[in-house]
């Protein structure tokens, strides 16, 4: 017999040493407890299972810790477009303010403004300003229009002319008792 065996010879040599069948080992193992001792009564959850548990709750954990930061992130972003686009809004103003002030630059525009806006004219020149198409002047009162004294004008404020003109807007008109 040969003294070196391969893993076949170890089989066949033991086989008939050890139990063939389905029966139970309880051999003892290195901790000194035997392997029924060890099982609980309730089944354990596979290993894949308990892996993709653990994934899950440090997916949950790792939104919890970032979804503060992201969140100020974003905020911080919206803030930058607004602002970004708050200041070509400003640039665009500024342009057109810039334009304006070449145009009063020029002599021909600013004698064309006085003459719009304030009325100007030239030496000999003759200014008409039409007041209304139809030639009547709304200064005069009005048959049946109760007038306004000139003191009420001159010496109260606006409201105090508007409340005088309601007040006296039906005196000197007469009463109809129709509905």
């Amino acid at each position: 017999m040969s003294t070196a065996r391969g893993p076949r010879d170890r089989r066949t040599s033991r086989a008939g040493s050890r139990p063939t069948g389905p029966a139970r080992r309880t051999s003892s193992r290195p901790g000194g407890r035997s392997r029924a001792a060890t099982l609980p009564s309730a089944r354990q959850a596979p290993v894949h299972v308990r892996r993709l548990i653990t994934l899950g709750v440090l997916l949950v954990v790792m939104a919890l810790v970032v979804a503060p930061a992201l969140s100020g992130f974003l905020r911080q972003r919206a803030d930058i477009t607004a602002l970004h686009q708050e200041i070509e809004t400003e640039r665009e103003e500024i342009a057109a303010l810039e334009t304006e002030l070449e145009r009063w630059e020029d002599d021909d525009y600013v004698e064309q403004q006085a003459r719009e806006r304030l009325r100007f004219v030239k030496e000999g020149e003759t200014a008409f300003t039409v007041i209304d198409d139809t030639g009547s002047d709304y200064t005069e009162t009005l048959p049946g229009m109760a007038p306004v004294s000139d003191d009420v004008i001159a010496d109260s404020p606006w409201y105090g002319q508007v409340w005088e003109s309601v007040k006296i807007a039906n005196e000197g008109l007469p009463e109809t008792t129709e509905p």
